[in-house]
């Protein structure tokens, strides 16, 4: 009968130690890390109001007022942090937000560069009226690069270089234009 009681008794801290294994110490960590991602969204928002409409004042102002608003964050919320805590979660959020202008910024770039379509091949061959430019998509590899000495490639209809001409020459062809044609291929 003892030998029961003992094996009962030892069954009761195998599963009680197991429901505490398993359910209290995993959410113990995890409710630090949601409780720091939640001071850390917090963060990323003051960061941004204050930016915004403390255009006037100091960084050293800006951020004395973000860890201010963060630590009446933490008040609310019972999350027990020090001062330096919130300056450093305050500057990881700072570090964030220019490290997403800087991005924008090289996108924006990449966008205009990217919209930049070539531009006029001129041709001036015979026309029935005046000179004739045509207007193209199509243009041939290395067609807007001026060679070492400045000369300027010339290309025919189909799109082959023929020879090249001085920016004088080319400056000359491209005077007295009175037809532009548009070819979109």
């Amino acid at each position: 009968m003892n030998d029961i009681i003992i094996l009962a008794v030892q069954l009761g801290f195998t599963v009680a130690a197991f429901v505490v294994g398993k359910y209290v110490f995993p959410n113990i960590p995890k409710n630090v890390v949601d409780k720091l991602n939640t001071l850390s969204q917090w963060a990323a928002q003051f960061v941004v109001w204050a930016k915004e409409f403390m255009k006037k004042e100091t960084g050293e102002e800006k951020m004395a007022a973000v860890v201010e608003k963060l630590k009446e964050i933490a008040d609310e919320a019972g999350i027990e942090v020090t001062e330096d805590q919130l300056r450093a979660i305050a500057q990881s959020a700072y570090n964030a937000m220019k490290a997403g202008e800087k991005e924008a910024m090289v996108t924006e770039l990449q966008a205009a560069e990217a919209v930049q379509v070539p531009t006029v091949n001129i041709y001036t061959g015979p026309a029935a009226e005046g000179k004739t430019a045509v207007a193209t998509d199509e243009v041939p590899e290395g067609a807007l690069e001026d060679g070492a000495a400045g000369e300027v490639n010339v290309y025919d209809a189909d799109g082959n270089k023929t020879g090249t001409i001085t920016a004088e020459e080319a400056a000359e062809a491209a005077e007295g234009v009175t037809n532009i044609e548009i070819e979109v291929k």
